[in-house]
């Protein structure tokens, strides 16, 4: 996944919103907003975990 890009997307089209002022933004466009901000954190999660998964191994007993 693609973080870079992701917030990308979702800053440009924060800005959209932001000076169209209320031009008829919907709640759903807001969901998608949110949405993306969702993923980014849960590959951010996502890529932490494996980064110390790699290394710092659990003990299996």
């Amino acid at each position: 996944m693609y973080i870079r890009a992701l917030t990308t997307v979702l800053a440009a089209r924060w800005e959209r919103l932001k000076n169209a002022g209320d031009a008829g933004q919907t709640s759903a466009e807001l969901a998608v907003i949110a949405g993306v901000v969702i993923a980014i954190a849960i590959a951010v999660v996502a890529a932490i975990k494996t980064f110390t998964d790699a290394k710092l191994p659990l003990i299996s007993g």
